[in-house]
């Protein structure tokens, strides 16, 4: 081989090893980004469940400690079911079972559902609270370290996931206020203002394209709060209430599902 066929060879082998090396590194790199974001879906999707299920029991257990004992078993229902949901959400990966955030929820849970029927109401109530503001601050972390923000095609305007997750809680809160006035037959002026400050955020995140059956229980809600609610003397039942309320909160979570299913399958 003569020295200038040499030159051209070399000239020609080590850039054309160099793309090769881009292109395996990228094709690499961009099928860990897919299956971190798949997982990333997953842990999403269990969350969600699991913060349904301590908005609920926050709800039940305010009834429970204002007077309505009959919430007991749907309380402890609720426990068997929680503690399945965070063994599923353990059993995507180790992003979760390694998060102090996660850990935290966990000792801060186990706490809570031991001790609620020897809790102070507003006690119990600030507690779930707090709890429920930690895991959606461990969603948030979730959504940026599984590069979920990355979307595509998909549209911002069909991307508001966040958001919907805080109307729930906004009515969640209602949800649970609300309860333990009707299950006491008192309001107090505090709670009075409470509920018609979340009733004002309620009515503020209605989308009027929800659909007409939606947008109807949402007025039912907020119609519920301001005339058999916040007076004197409470006149709908804790369980009439406590089902209204959530009726509105699984509104919320459908389209929830149906924002998270279009970013997970318009992804590009």
């Amino acid at each position: 081989m003569n020295m200038p066929f040499l030159f051209i060879f070399i000239f020609m082998l080590v850039p054309g090893a160099a793309l090769v090396i881009a292109i395996i590194n990228l094709a690499k790199n961009r099928s860990r980004e897919e299956q971190l974001f798949k997982q990333g879906i997953l842990y999403l999707k269990n969350l969600r469940t699991l913060l349904m299920h301590i908005q609920q029991h926050r709800g039940l257990t305010n009834g429970y400690l204002s007077g309505n004992l009959q919430a007991e078993a749907e309380i402890e229902r609720l426990e068997v079911l929680l503690k399945k949901e965070i063994a599923d959400v353990e059993k995507v990966g180790d992003w979760i079972t390694n998060n102090s955030k996660w850990e935290s929820i966990l000792d801060h849970w186990s706490r809570l559902n031991a001790s609620y029927k020897k809790a102070e109401q507003e006690s119990n109530l600030k507690q779930h609270n707090y709890l429920i503001a930690n895991l959606l601050y461990l969603i948030d972390d979730l959504a940026y370290a599984h590069h979920l923000g990355k979307l595509g095609l998909v549209d911002a305007t069909d991307t508001d996931w966040r958001n919907l997750l805080f109307i729930a809680e906004y009515i969640g809160q209602a949800r649970a206020l609300g309860v333990g006035a009707v299950s006491r037959g008192n309001c107090s002026s505090v709670l009075r203002i409470q509920l018609k400050h979340l009733r004002v955020k309620i009515a503020a995140s209605v989308n009027n394209n929800w659909g007409e059956r939606v947008l109807q229980d949402f007025h039912h809600l907020l119609q519920v709060i301001e005339e058999q609610v916040v007076v004197d003397s409470p006149s709908i039942s804790p369980s009439e209430y406590f089902g209204l309320a959530t009726t509105c909160i699984e509104h919320v979570l459908r389209e929830f599902d149906r924002q998270v299913d279009t970013i997970q399958f318009r992804r590009v």
